[in-house]
């Protein structure tokens, strides 16, 4: 792969890892917060789990996307 290839994947990964982590960090709850929505402990299991999922879904596809390519390329 072309290293010009790189950094522009490299560029669009950033920019969908910032905007995600700010949807669901910060506007997501941040709205939620501003309407008075009452935080109970049952949402904030559910919104933890989330969030854990979250991790590691992203994780487990960040760690196995190389591979992938490294088998195809090698075809």
């Amino acid at each position: 792969m072309k290293e010009e290839q790189l950094n522009k994947d490299a560029k669009v990964c950033t920019r969908w890892a910032l905007g995600l982590t700010a949807v669901f960090i910060i506007i997501f709850p941040g709205i939620m917060f501003v309407t008075g929505y009452d935080y109970s402990l049952a949402f904030f299991k559910g919104w933890t789990y989330v969030s854990f999922g979250w991790l590691i879904v992203a994780g487990f596809y960040i760690a196995c996307r190389p591979i992938v390519e490294f088998f195809q390329q090698r075809e």
